[in-house]
């Protein structure tokens, strides 16, 4: 197993993304190296925003990978894996589990986890990326600037072993990283279609500041957002291209 086989807990650290981009500045990082936190006080999320995380209460995790195999324009097919290897862990305990283009996993309409991938990249190739997540799992008290988080505890009252669901996650996630280093693109695309949040339902989105009525088609070999609109016209957007809204 290549994920998971070198852990590194640190019981407090400003971001476990941080922490990983350090240890391979000091070329101390193995592939598939998880560094997994008890607390992050500075977690990094999507836009520049921050994850918020009780202390021992979570998986707040980043994983070091290699995957020089990628051509840079298919970077999105890691962020793929980890969506679907976090939605394969989730499911264990639900049957309500998603994934939100582009960085989230979602209970029902509920944020349960988010990704933040960073990459580095020379030429047209992936030359290294540091895979960061967060789950939600035993708390239950969210800030109030948070609009819609949930964690398994809130979804079915049990308190949960971190640790045993770290070790479901490294096996998954290796599983699923294995079928992306054996070229099985099509089979990660279409399993992560399957497992769009509001894929062929139709929604209203913010596009370039106004509100558009759509449906979900898919995401395209660049990792963007396939919208068909209301008026007959299908659109293609980037990550800051668009928005989901009520």
């Amino acid at each position: 197993m290549l994920i998971g086989s070198n852990i590194i807990y640190c019981e407090n650290v400003s971001s476990t993304n941080v922490h990983a981009a350090e240890m391979m500045a000091e070329n101390s990082a193995p592939e598939g190296t998880v560094i997994y936190a008890g607390l992050q006080t500075n977690g990094k999320g999507q836009r520049g925003n921050t994850w918020i995380s009780e202390k021992g209460k979570n998986l707040t995790l980043s994983v070091i990978l290699y995957p020089v195999f990628l051509d840079s324009d298919r970077q999105f097919m890691v962020s793929k894996v980890f969506s679907l290897a976090i939605s394969e862990l989730l499911d264990q305990y639900s049957d309500s589990i998603s994934i939100k283009w582009p960085n989230d996993i979602y209970h029902k309409d509920d944020k349960i986890a988010g990704i933040l991938i960073e990459y580095s990249i020379l030429g047209n190739k992936i030359q290294s990326c540091i895979a960061g997540a967060g789950i939600n799992i035993n708390q239950v008290n969210f800030p109030l600037q948070l609009p819609n988080p949930v964690s398994l505890k809130i979804i079915n009252k049990y308190d949960y072993d971190t640790g045993e669901l770290l070790s479901d996650f490294c096996r998954i996630c290796d599983n699923w990283y294995s079928r992306l280093t054996g070229g099985s693109f099509e089979e990660i695309n279409n399993q992560y279609q399957e497992r769009l949040y509001r894929l062929n339902k139709p929604s209203y989105f913010i596009i370039h500041g106004r509100k558009v009525r759509g449906t979900i088609q898919g995401v395209d070999h660049y990792g963007r957002i396939i919208i068909m609109k209301a008026d007959g016209n299908m659109g293609i957007y980037g990550f800051n291209e668009i928005k989901f809204t009520c």
